[in-house]
């Protein structure tokens, strides 16, 4: 079997995790991150000081980027990535974007005889998400481009996660993933202020939990993500603030561009940007559950 020939750009927590899957899977594979102190994660036989030398002779280009700004200027500015990469790659995205921008992504790469798929990421699996299913390669790829480029492409997310849907043209798979978010958005919060409401009550969480087990308000959700962090006080990411408040507000663009009215979604932004003015931007989204508690007065989860 030929090895893969990997150039990653973007290392950040789960950029990380993502390069590792690779390093085990006995890829050839080179890095690189706009933030230099992260070379030592991986050393010289990966790291490259520049874009240009991680993706000149990759076959595949896997893009792991917090925003679309961040991946507009790395594939589309001066010396981008789509520019840089030799004719015949595939980019693999699996930033979280909006789907303007993977369109105009796709189009620019195929004009340049290069394969691209966008394939935002969610994990699903019970105690798998936000940086778990990273970690335990369980996640699912959302993904929108040609079937033929996504076909090509599946070896290489089989690596990194366990299920691969292809949704339509690029752009589908954007579009998919913040409607996800938005949910899982909702449902965070929705606990995060029913618990308030119980713990003013005096009902302990743990009955909570007990009850929701078995009512119309258990959720995956509920369970699988916000109750491990209450119960063990644990408030790091996980899933950033400041992510879930990135994926509302395009979330909102997006509902703005279809005429499609979102209440809640511009509810839930409000609530997130209160976290971030707090200074809290980098927690688990699980601080809510703390904002909550100080909009009733009483004790925080986080001791």
């Amino acid at each position: 079997m030929t090895t893969m020939s990997v150039g990653q750009i973007g290392l950040g927590k789960i950029g990380s995790i993502y390069a590792r899957h690779l390093i085990n899977s006995g890829a050839e594979l080179t890095v690189h991150d706009a933030d230099p102190s992260r070379r030592e994660r991986f050393g010289d036989d990966h790291w490259r000081d520049t874009a240009a030398e991680t993706v000149k002779d990759a076959e595949f280009i896997l893009v792991s980027l917090p925003d679309p700004d961040a991946s507009h200027r790395a594939m589309m500015g001066e010396g981008g990535i789509i520019d840089l990469a030799k004719p015949g790659a595939l980019i693999l995205d699996v930033s979280t974007i909006d789907p303007s921008t993977a369109r105009a992504l796709c189009d620019h790469a195929n004009v340049r005889g290069i394969d691209y798929i966008e394939a935002p990421v969610s994990g699903g699996e019970p105690m798998s998400a936000g940086t778990d299913g990273a970690e335990n390669a369980n996640i699912t790829f959302m993904a929108g481009g040609e079937p033929d480029a996504f076909e090509r492409a599946k070896p290489l997310m089989k690596i990194l996660g366990e299920h691969c849907l292809l949704l339509g043209p690029a752009g589908t798979g954007s579009t998919v993933k913040l409607i996800s978010n938005h949910i899982s958005g909702l449902h965070n919060l929705v606990a995060a202020e029913a618990f308030a409401l119980g713990r003013a009550a005096g009902i302990d969480p743990e009955d909570l939990f007990a009850v929701f087990a078995h009512t119309d308000a258990n959720s995956y959700w509920l369970f699988n993500y916000f109750a491990p962090r209450i119960r063990n006080q644990n408030f790091e990411p996980g899933f950033s603030v400041d992510l879930q408040y990135k994926d509302h507000r395009l979330a909102e663009d997006l509902g703005r561009e279809l005429k499609v009215p979102m209440p809640l979604n511009a509810a839930a932004m409000q609530l997130y940007q209160i976290i971030r003015a707090k200074g809290a931007g980098g927690k688990d989204v699980a601080e809510a559950a703390n904002l909550f508690a100080e909009f009733a007065g009483v004790a925080r989860y986080d001791g």
